[in-house]
C-alpha cells in the first residue's frame, strides 16, 4: 500500500506541478489572446475563462506550499483544518469575482450558532458538478465554522493537495470495495462530536439526465421496485445511495443531519463543465436539521427515510430551477 501510494505521488506530483506552473506563467499571453477572441464573440467568457485556471492552478500551488509546511512540523488537526478553511474562502472568492458567482443562504436555513450545539454532524449534500462541493464546503468551514470529515471518490488522490492532505485530515477514500467503505464512513462517523461534520454525497456522483435513466434502469434491474415508484417523480436529483447513509447514521446515534439542498450552477441545478459555468449568477443554499430523535438507526428503517429526505430536497430544486435563467453570459 505505502509503495503504491509513493509510487503515485512520484508521477502525480511532478506532472500536476509543472502544468500548474505552466499555466500560471503563460497566463498573461492566454489571457491576451482570449481578450481578441472575446471581442470577436462579444464576450468576457474567454478572458473569465483563463482567469478561472490561472487562479486555481495559483491556489493549487500555494495550497501544496503550505501543505509541505504543515508536514514539515508535524501540525495538529486544527492547523489542517484552518487550511481547508482558508482554501474553501479563497475558492469562493476567486468565483465571486471572477465569475459573479453569488451564495446565498435562504432564510429558514438553521444558524451558526444552533448546528455548532449539534453533538456531530452528518451531512447529506446534493451533488451537481465540482463548483457545486466548493460552495458546499465553503458553507460548512466558513460559514458554519465547522470541522469537516468528507467522503471523496479515489480517484481523485490524483490531485496532489487533495492526496496529502488526505494524510492528516479525516477523509475517507471509497472505491470499489464497497465493504471497506462501508467500514471507513462508519469509523469517521464515530468519531463525531460537537463541532464535527461528516460531509457525503449520497447521490455518488453529479446529476444528469444520462445518470438519471441509468440509475432507475439499474433500480429495476435489482428489483427495487417500491424505491422506482416512491423516487421516480423527482426529475432534479438521482436516487441516494443507502448503505453509506446507513453507516453513518448507525455508526454516530447521538448525531444530527444536516440536509442541504442548492439551486447549482447549470440549468434546472444540472451539472455543467467548468467551461461552461454561468457568469452573475445567484446559487441559493437552503440547509435543513433533522434533530437525533428523528433520524431512524435502524438499518431497515433509512431507506424509505433517506428517500423521504431526498425528494423533499428534490421539491426544493424544482421550485428554484428557474433561477438559472436568470444567469447571463456577457
Amino acid at each position: 500500500m505505502r509503495s503504491a501510494r509513493t509510487s503515485r505521488r512520484l508521477l502525480t506530483i511532478p506532472l500536476v506541478v509543472a502544468l500548474h506552473v505552466v499555466l500560471v506563467v503563460t497566463a498573461p499571453l492566454t489571457a491576451a489572446v482570449a481578450a481578441v477572441v472575446g471581442l470577436a464573440v462579444r464576450s468576457t467568457r474567454p478572458v473569465r475563462s483563463v482567469i478561472l485556471v490561472a487562479s486555481y492552478s495559483a491556489l493549487e500551488l500555494v495550497t501544496l506550499v503550505r501543505i509541505a509546511g504543515l508536514r514539515r512540523r508535524g501540525a495538529a488537526e486544527d492547523e489542517w483544518q484552518d487550511l481547508m478553511r482558508w482554501v474553501a474562502a479563497s475558492g469562493e472568492t476567486t468565483l465571486r469575482r471572477v465569475l459573479g458567482i453569488r451564495t446565498e443562504i435562504e432564510p429558514g436555513s438553521p444558524s451558526p450558532s444552533t448546528v455548532a450545539a449539534a453533538d456531530g454532524l452528518v451531512v447529506l449534500a446534493r451533488h451537481a458538478g465540482p463548483g457545486d462541493t466548493l460552495l458546499i464546503a465553503w458553507l460548512l468551514v466558513v460559514h458554519y465554522r465547522l470541522r469537516l470529515q468528507i467522503v471523496l471518490k479515489r480517484l481523485l488522490r490524483v490531485v496532489p493537495a487533495i492526496d496529502l492532505a488526505g494524510d492528516a485530515l479525516p477523509f475517507c477514500f471509497v472505491g470499489a470495495r464497497r465493504r471497506a467503505a462501508r467500514a471507513g464512513i462508519a469509523r469517521l462517523a464515530g468519531e463525531l462530536s460537537r463541532g464535527d461534520a461528516l460531509l457525503l454525497f449520497p447521490e455518488g456522483g453529479n446529476f444528469s439526465r444520462k445518470r438519471w435513466h441509468r440509475s432507475f434502469d439499474a433500480l429495476a434491474r435489482m428489483g427495487a421496485l417500491d424505491r422506482v415508484r416512491r423516487l421516480r417523480r423527482n426529475r432534479h436529483t438521482l436516487p441516494p445511495h443507502v448503505a453509506g447513509v446507513v453507516a453513518a447514521v448507525t455508526a454516530a446515534p447521538r448525531a444530527s443531519v444536516l440536509l442541504l439542498a442548492h439551486s447549482g450552477l447549470g440549468p434546472a441545478g444540472e451539472a455543467r463543465p467548468w467551461w461552461r459555468l454561468p457568469l452573475r449568477h445567484r446559487v441559493v443554499i437552503r440547509t435543513l436539521l433533522v434533530e437525533p430523535e428523528d433520524v431512524p438507526r435502524d438499518p431497515d428503517a433509512v431507506p424509505a427515510w433517506l428517500d423521504e429526505m431526498w425528494t423533499r430536497v428534490d421539491t426544493w430544486v424544482d421550485s428554484h430551477a428557474a433561477l438559472d435563467s436568470a444567469s447571463r453570459v456577457v
